[in-house]
């Protein structure tokens, strides 16, 4: 699928949830339902207010990608491609959207899915670890354990010469 077959609209996650449901949908879910036991449903990647930009294509809600803010920098409130829109690409539009979107602000993503984190690390995310995190953050993370080794830390900053390159 090609970036221009797709256009955005940028709402809160609750309407997000909202849109996919009313187009009869409901296998995209607010984070706190999402994360189970993977983070805890009431931290702040559960619960801080995201901005969401649902992709569409056709007038169908095919895709969704967002972040919350956190004292200046950005946490990852999660991807979702409409399961028979996979594998067409619309993944990678979805991550170009969050890079352009967030500027040059700093985005910590919490992934669990090895496809997501390939297409994040191929747009320039890098795996971090839990005790690089900010110290708000890891106090969020205490006493959780990690069941799978796919759950990483990754993040993306953006440094001058990105933001002169238009990056």
């Amino acid at each position: 699928m090609n970036p221009s077959d797709i256009t955005f609209q940028t709402m809160s996650e609750e309407d997000a949830v909202r849109v996919f449901m009313k187009d009869g949908y409901n296998e995209y879910q607010k984070r706190r339902m999402r994360y189970g036991s993977k983070l805890p449903s009431n931290s702040i990647w559960a619960t801080s207010p995201a901005t969401m930009f649902v992709a569409f294509y056709e007038n169908t809600p095919v895709g969704v990608v967002g972040f919350s803010k956190f004292k200046g920098a950005l946490l990852g409130a999660g991807i979702h491609i409409r399961r028979e829109f996979r594998g067409r690409g619309i993944g990678d539009i979805l991550v170009d959207k969050l890079l352009k979107e967030k500027g040059s602000r700093t985005l910590f993503v919490n992934m669990t899915s090895p496809k997501a984190s390939a297409i994040y690390r191929s747009k320039g995310f890098k795996d971090m670890n839990k005790d690089e995190l900010p110290q708000e953050i890891q106090e969020e993370l205490q006493g959780i354990e990690y069941t799978d080794q796919v759950q990483k830390f990754i993040i993306h900053k953006c440094d001058w010469f990105d933001v002169l390159r238009g990056k």
